[in-house]
């Protein structure tokens, strides 16, 4: 599978931010912060056509 990150853990900030952790690699854990409304807004207008 290409494009694909399967999340660990995601925590809700109280400014309306999200901090998304991952693992690299078998070897690392990873963490990106988002802001939610902005991440929301992005996977309704681009994520996939519903099959």
């Amino acid at each position: 599978m290409h494009n694909v990150v399967f999340t660990c853990g995601a925590v809700p900030e109280s400014d309306g931010t999200v901090k998304i952790y991952w693992g690299g690699a078998d070897t690392v854990m990873c963490v990106g912060e988002a802001d939610i409304s902005e991440l929301v807004a992005l996977c309704l207008d681009h994520g996939r056509p519903a099959k």
